[in-house]
């Protein structure tokens, strides 16, 4: 069952994922037993999952872009296939609409995303036209340049049996990694 205590943990593990256990139960105020108890159940049911974030500013990677790319039917899972491989792809979605796919793209420089559009995408015949969308500033992210922290703070808590049932209910997204 989830409920307030565990959005309230959600919530400040989202500031700091290393927290001790004594600091989160005092900050929360509940005993530190009840916090082991609850983030162990959340890591097991993999509702959370703690990692480390790289902060891609702080390492040089000033240029984030959001490419927009339209694809020789049939050949879409082909080339997520292919730009997944690329490591300045962050982020890559097959979408519908005007585009097939999304992918946010890391550079270091306007040089470095020009080579790779130029290098990577361009050679691939598949890829009939992008649209490339050059951050100027990034004015909500998280650590993870998705910010998740309303999501969780308005997240209707329910007991888990109802929540799976709606989860069941729905497709879920293809994750590829």
């Amino acid at each position: 069952m989830h409920d307030d205590l565990d959005r309230r943990l959600i919530e400040e593990l989202q500031k700091n994922g290393r927290e001790s256990y004594a600091h989160l139960a005092s900050t929360l105020g509940v005993v530190e037993g009840t916090i082991r108890k609850r983030l162990k159940s959340l890591l097991d049911r993999g509702i959370i999952k703690i990692v480390a974030v790289p902060n891609l500013l702080r390492l040089g990677y000033n240029f984030m872009s959001i490419m927009a790319l339209d694809v020789k039917i049939g050949d879409v899972r082909k080339v997520t296939e292919r730009l997944a491989e690329k490591p300045n792809v962050c982020y890559l979605t097959v979408v519908t609409g005007r585009y097939d796919l999304i992918a946010m793209v890391a550079a270091r420089s306007t040089q470095e995303l020009s080579d790779f559009i130029e290098n990577e995408i361009a050679t691939m015949p598949s890829v009939l036209k992008t649209e490339t969308f050059v951050s100027l500033d990034i004015v909500k992210a998280g650590a993870s340049l998705l910010d998740t922290t309303q999501i969780i703070r308005n997240f209707n808590i329910s007991p888990l049996k109802e929540n799976q049932e709606s989860v069941n209910n729905s497709p879920s997204p293809r994750i590829y990694h």
